[in-house]
């Protein structure tokens, strides 16, 4: 992965990736120095170094009155995400006794943009069930060209098999080639479908992708009946599908 869109994922603005990665560059260096390297206003980056300082990336040392700024060694990275970590896992039993105290769970939610559809993406590999899955498969391909590689990675790490109904194009014909190693079976529609959506069924959930084009967003249903009535409706066409070859 980019290191910038690394650093992105873990959190980091995009000034403030810019002036860590300038620090790293640099080293121990004066606001200005770093702000003609970052391409930013001084104003800016004095803001943006306290931020850093604050998320524990960054220091300064004071030589004849004035302030050199470093970055922390990289490795700071990891042991902030450790230290979040062991947070989360310390208060997930008291998260998991208010869920269950309610009576009424929302049933419906719906995801935006890229990092809310990746989310889904890894409740997928989390459940470890069987993916049923029809539809547009070239947007997911498109949209996750940078993740989607690793994603078909952890999938077959985690033995979990899927099942995809589409439109047959050359764009996907690597999946197909591939599809025994990477625990995947196809069958194909005929040519004069056309999908505008996607998708998955899987561990009690339905999620609907519409990711062909911006604003990209996904409805996860949670409904045990909802997800039969799919699975079976999926089941049938996959058999009649298949039938026909």
């Amino acid at each position: 992965m980019d290191i910038n869109n690394a650093l992105e994922e873990y959190g980091l603005s995009e000034n403030e990736i810019k002036v860590y990665l300038s620090l790293i560059k640099l080293g121990e260096s004066s606001v200005q120095k770093i702000a003609k390297n970052s391409g930013l206003p001084r104003t800016t980056c004095y803001n943006l170094l306290e931020s850093l300082e604050q998320k524990g990336l960054a220091g300064f040392i004071i030589k004849e009155s004035k302030k050199y700024f470093s970055a922390s060694q990289p490795k700071k990275l990891l042991e902030n995400l450790d230290e979040k970590k062991k947070i989360i896992q310390e208060i997930i039993p008291q998260l998991n006794s208010i869920s269950e105290s309610i009576k009424e769970k929302p049933k419906v939610t719906i995801f935006e943009g890229v990092k809310g559809i990746r989310s889904i993406l890894k409740d997928v590999l989390d459940e470890r069930k069987t993916i049923y899955h029809y539809g547009d498969i070239i947007s997911i391909q498109k949209v996750f060209d940078h993740v989607f590689p690793q994603y078909i990675l952890e999938r077959i790490k985690k033995k979990i098999h899927i099942k995809i109904i589409c439109k047959k194009e050359d764009a996907h014909k690597e999946l197909v080639k591939n599809s025994k190693k990477e625990l995947r079976e196809f069958v194909f529609v005929p040519e004069k479908f056309k999908f505008e959506s996607s998708v998955f069924i899987y561990a009690d959930k339905v999620v609907i992708f519409h990711i062909n084009q911006e604003p990209y967003f996904a409805v996860v249903i949670d409904d045990k009946d909802f997800y039969k009535t799919q699975k079976n409706f999926f089941e049938m066409t996959w058999g009649l599908l298949k039938s026909k070859k």
